[in-house]
Formats: C-alpha cells, sequence, structure tokens
C-alpha cells in the first residue's frame, strides 16, 4: 500500500474537521471559518497559501471544497505537523462549546490509520491534544466556579 502524500492528508484533515464541524454548526459557518482561519495562518505557515477553500456552499461535492496543491509535498513534515496542530487547534477553539467536548477525538476516529501514523511522524498527537483540550476546558470551569464563589 503506498505511503499517503502529505497533500493528501492535508486534504484528508481538512475534509474530516469541515465534515465534522458542520454537523455541529452549519456548513457555510464552517467553510468561512476555516477559510479565515487558513488565511490567518498563512503569516506564519507561508506554504497554507497552496491550500484553497471553495466557499460554493450549494455544491453537495465535499471533495471539490479543498483543493490541496502538490506544493506541499516539498514542505518539510515538522512544519507540515506544526501547521496541521494549529490548524485543528484553532478550529476547536473557533467553534467553542459548538465543537464539542470530544471534537478531536471524533477527528481522530474518522481518519485512517495511515493517515493518524503520518501525522505522529510530523508531530500530531491527537491523543495528546484532546488530553490538553480537556485540561482547557476543565481550567475554564474552575475559573468560572471561584468567579461565583
Amino acid at each position: 500500500m503506498p505511503v499517503p502524500k502529505q497533500s493528501e492528508i492535508m486534504k484528508n484533515v481538512l475534509r474530516t474537521l469541515i465534515s465534522i464541524s458542520s454537523r455541529k454548526t452549519d456548513l457555510p459557518y464552517t467553510i468561512i471559518t476555516m477559510d479565515d482561519l487558513i488565511k490567518r495562518l498563512e503569516t506564519q505557515y507561508r506554504f497554507l497559501k497552496h491550500i484553497q477553500i471553495n466557499d460554493d456552499f450549494y455544491n453537495e461535492q465535499s471533495d471539490d471544497l479543498i483543493s490541496v496543491m502538490s506544493d506541499i509535498n516539498t514542505v518539510p513534515s515538522t512544519e507540515l505537523g506544526k501547521a496541521l496542530h494549529s490548524i485543528i487547534d484553532s478550529m476547536n477553539r473557533s467553534l467553542g462549546e459548538n465543537a464539542g467536548h470530544f471534537f478531536i477525538k471524533e477527528i481522530r476516529n474518522k481518519l485512517s490509520d495511515e493517515c493518524l501514523t503520518m501525522m505522529r511522524d510530523m508531530g500530531v498527537d491527537l491523543g495528546l491534544m484532546q488530553l490538553e483540550s480537556e485540561i482547557d476546558r476543565l481550567e475554564q470551569e474552575i475559573a468560572e466556579r471561584k468567579k461565583q464563589s
């Protein structure tokens, strides 16, 4: 079985993020949020300019929503991993309560084993990200309770 290319990993992760997020909110909001997020992160990760999010919300073809150019394949895997981590984390934060408690776990459950292995090799550990997310939520909850006391 051929090893997936970095462009395929990026496309699969973005497609999964959009799929999960659009179930928790609506598709147009998800697409706009993702497009805005990619554009904001472009200043830090120049290679994200090779990703296009199609905002044709009424096109039922989810494959057509995301274009990842093959130039992404030349990016060092650790840099791509940092960008993926930022995209997942930022999307989780952008959706806030709408993302749900186990947003990252859902992503992990939807992606293929090959994709998850490659992401781990890039430095993206979704299990650790889920744990960090849960700790952040607990800290916020504790802070809120202290304010109320």
